[in-house]
């Protein structure tokens, strides 16, 4: 979509050198490009391509992440960096845009969501492209596919311009294959192919979940479609009140899903279990094909922007108004699975927080990164979410007793009131004592 001629967009993708410098105010610096992977006879570089994006997507991520721990004093920054050289040095460089333009905000205080909205972008990209792959030999799938990998390649050119970075190699290639696609198969696409009708990356959740709904519509096993039946008869009159029995009925089926191809990250699993998970006992032990498909959904909530649930439509509840009555103003660390920023937001409102500091985890992460967050002198209270945590985790009980902190472990949802409870039930008379 872009303002030059076809032939000023031919594109050398450039070598593995080193990182440009800064130049000093004339232009900000732009992240250099991932080395390219051969294009081979099966995908023609299609899956290469989807491959570099997630990369990219998981570097935008972290960069984002480590904004985060620099501006919260929470762990080390540079915690779980890029293990690749050339995704890491893509990682700097994007940082190095994000300080360039955060240098120009007057608000003074740098909008970290821009790093976000690259990372999203970048997964939307990925999964439009595997979406033009997967429907190329459907009746009707590239009619459907086409726009949305258009809107996704759109609002990923448009998410780093607002960093002020250089064009990338790889929204440049998705654009061309959008354009190259719609004229083979002679079909006209009526939006964001042009540079003054761009997307807004903001709006990348939506265009993910479109994208996903329409991978979603495509032909199943018959085994497959039989197990998401039974799978939806289990979890619907479960209601308020699951049982063990029933959750490990549901476990059951989920294990043979995925034994029968269907993805960890699979949409209907995900929307059957997703409204159930916060009554999912603490002792429930998850099956391992499971704990995959509880982790894509955590993945999930953690990258899009879900609506925030409040405390109750009459308002919040006397739980809640008691748990900030002792928290007001004071902060508090979560620790447990991936950052969801809108439950965050959330639920420092609801408690009249000054800080939530949300550190996500990872297997094998050592319980020692936490300590500096705990030891914060206005930290007042750790919250441990333990269904998303190893149980190596709870091991941060030493920490908190060292510093004085009250320990409340979350078996279930980062919803307001859920907390609250959990808060009042394990730690009102510690609050009420400092």
């Amino acid at each position: 979509m872009p303002d030059e001629t076809p032939a000023d967009r031919r594109h050398e993708r450039p070598d593995t050198g080193p990182l440009r410098e800064l130049t000093l105010g004339r232009s900000t610096p732009s992240p250099s490009p991932l080395p390219p992977s051969q294009p081979t006879p099966e995908d023609d570089g299609l899956e290469s391509l989807a491959a570099r994006c997630r990369l990219k997507a998981g570097a935008a991520r972290w960069a984002a992440e480590r904004q985060r721990r620099i501006h919260e004093q929470s762990g080390s920054p540079d915690e779980d960096a890029p293990s690749d050289p050339a995704t890491a040095g893509w990682a700097e460089a994007l940082t190095d845009a994000f300080y360039w333009a955060s240098a120009d905000d007057p608000s003074g205080t740098p909008d970290v969501s821009l790093l976000d909205h690259v990372g999203g972008c970048f997964e939307t990209v990925a999964e439009g492209l595997l979406l033009v792959r997967d429907v190329e030999h459907r009746r009707g799938g590239l009619e459907r596919a086409l726009p949305l990998l258009a809107e996704a390649q759109s609002a990923l050119r448009q998410s780093l311009r607002r960093l002020k970075a250089r064009e990338d190699p790889d929204q440049v290639e998705a654009y061309e294959r959008v354009r190259d696609a719609a004229a083979r198969r002679h079909l006209f696409l009526k939006r964001f192919l042009r540079a003054d009708d761009p997307a807004d990356p903001a709006g990348w959740p939506g265009l993910l979940a479109r994208i996903e709904a329409e991978a979603g519509s495509g032909p199943r096993s018959q085994r497959q479609a039989r197990l998401l039946d039974r799978l939806r008869s289990f979890c619907a009159p479960i209601g308020g009140e699951p049982t063990d029995v029933a959750w490990r009925a549901i476990f059951n089926v989920v294990e043979e899903l995925i034994g029968e191809g269907a993805p960890p990250s699979s949409r209907e699993v995900r929307e059957l279990l997703l409204p159930l998970l916060d009554d999912l006992p603490e002792a429930e032990e998850v099956p391992p094909g499971s704990r995959l498909v509880l982790r894509e959904i955590d993945r999930y909530l953690a990258t899009r922007h879900t609506p925030a649930a409040s405390a109750t439509s009459q308002g919040p509840s006397a739980s809640v108004r008691e748990a900030a009555r002792l928290l007001s103003g004071r902060s508090v660390v979560l620790i447990g699975g991936l950052r969801r920023p809108e439950a965050q937001r959330a639920l420092k409102s609801a408690l009249g927080l000054k800080e939530l500091v949300w550190i996500g985890t990872k297997e094998h992460q050592p319980i020692s990164a936490f300590e500096p967050a705990i030891a914060r002198p206005d930290v007042a209270l750790v919250l441990l979410a333990i269904r998303w945590s190893s149980h190596a985790f709870g091991d941060v009980k030493p920490y908190c007793d060292r510093h004085g902190k009250p320990l409340v472990r979350l078996p279930g949802g980062y919803g307001a009131n859920q907390v609250a409870a959990q808060i009042l039930s394990q730690s009102s008379e510690q609050l009420g004592d400092r």
